[in-house]
């Protein structure tokens, strides 16, 4: 089984949770014995609305081993020589599917299934028209939105991440009911995450509250910000630590940006970080003592399952993919989106309450360990692999490589 990976984003460029999911996935792949790909398309001016990870990480156009296993090939090409890559590529390595993880790839991908024969499978990571209707995101989630239902329609089978995101699919494409099949994200062990578990955080004063993620609305940032005041009236010596934001802004950029004025008197008890590799989050959740994680709209939310890896107690929003990943008063405490009231009382529970904490964080890293590993996730993508392989006629031998093209071959 070979699969083409389609992105915007993957290790060492990484924006957010999209990238870190798909590296994931990709380096299990692999382990599970598929063979796998990727090409990654930048370099030039993104059309989302988001700012798009460096691309200068890379050279122009390349084929490489990846550095974390280099028996995953990683392709690096622009925007305008990506078809002529593409097609070069899968005349030379003839993939079983091609997996797309960014809908405005979506003509790129059409482009290569139109001139291979090769299946598309689609992961929804996020519904643009669910960040423009729910998260109150920008007026482009929505201009859009019709490129990704395009793709919705036309994909051989569609991956959403939760039930959540598959009912939302099914209500704003009833068209794709059939196709569309549930696989999570998963997550890989590490050492210095066991050794976590077994750490014991009761005694700690203070204790530090943990948000890591992208600085928007959606993910709640002002909610947390309005509830930090009444959390120090209990817990006055708590300490919040808020990690993440925009690559290329500091700590102190974000504080500007983010900080309310109500707020600047507890300033050397709110700590922005800016933004962090992937080992400086591991530290970070090695010595932290809460997560709070609290969305509007979350389709997923690796930073639950990377929270729970670590034993760490996590206060979320019930919604999405946290509702579905935690098990409220047994895995973590869950609280209504966009309430302040409901997130503050939530992290004073868990801050006044050790035994608690205890409780829900040991929990937490036995679940994790149970259900979401992607030992086992990946067994669930194999199956979908393998499913639209048997959808899709038996393909003959790929067409001579068009003269546009063999420059690249």
């Amino acid at each position: 089984m070979r699969v083409l990976h389609l992105t915007t984003e993957f290790p060492p460029l990484i924006y957010g949770g999209l990238g870190t999911a798909i590296g994931g996935l990709v380096r299990a792949s692999s382990q599970a014995g598929i063979e796998v790909s990727v090409m990654l398309v930048g370099g030039n001016a993104s059309p989302s609305y988001w700012q798009a990870p460096d691309m200068t990480m890379l050279p122009a156009t390349a084929e490489v081993p990846w550095d974390e296993n280099p028996s995953v090939r990683l392709l690096h090409v622009s925007h305008q020589e990506a078809e002529a890559v593409g097609v070069s590529w899968l005349w030379n390595w003839s993939p079983d599917v091609l997996h797309l993880h960014s809908f405005w790839l979506w003509p790129l991908a059409n482009a290569l299934r139109m001139r291979t024969g090769v299946p598309i499978v689609y992961t929804v990571h996020s519904l643009d028209r669910a960040e423009y209707e729910i998260a109150q995101g920008p007026p482009e989630c929505l201009t859009q939105w019709d490129i990704q239902q395009e793709l919705i329609a036309s994909a051989d089978l569609v991956v959403t991440l939760t039930r959540s995101e598959r009912e939302l699919v099914e209500t704003y494409c009833p068209d794709a009911r059939n196709r569309v099949r549930i696989v999570g994200n998963g997550i890989e062990d590490r050492p210095d995450a066991l050794a976590a578990t077994r750490r014991d955080r009761t005694n700690k004063n203070p204790l530090r509250v943990l948000f890591s993620g992208r600085f928007v609305d959606r993910k709640g940032v002002r909610e947390l910000l309005e509830a930090i005041p009444t959390v120090l009236q209990h817990a006055p010596d708590t300490h919040f630590v808020l990690a993440g934001g925009h690559r290329h802004c500091s700590g102190d950029d974000m504080a500007r940006c983010w900080l309310p004025a109500g707020l600047e008197r507890f300033r050397q008890q709110v700590h922005f970080t800016g933004w962090l590799s992937q080992e400086q989050l591991a530290r970070l959740y090695q010595e932290v003592d809460v997560l709070v994680v609290p969305s509007w709209y979350e389709p997923f939310g690796m930073v639950v399952l990377e929270g729970m890896l670590f034993g760490l107690p996590i206060a979320a929003s019930s919604v999405g993919g946290p509702a579905e990943i935690l098990d409220h008063e047994r895995t973590g405490l869950l609280f209504p989106p966009r309430d302040a009231t409901a997130l503050g009382q939530a992290l004073i529970r868990l801050i006044g309450t050790p035994a608690l904490r205890h409780r829900l964080g040991r929990a937490a890293a036995h679940e994790v360990r149970k259900n979401w590993l992607y030992s086992g996730i990946i067994e669930r993508m194999r199956a979908v692999y393998a499913e639209t392989m048997a959808l899709t006629p038996e393909r003959g031998p790929l067409p001579a490589l068009p003269v546009w093209c063999q420059a690249v071959a």
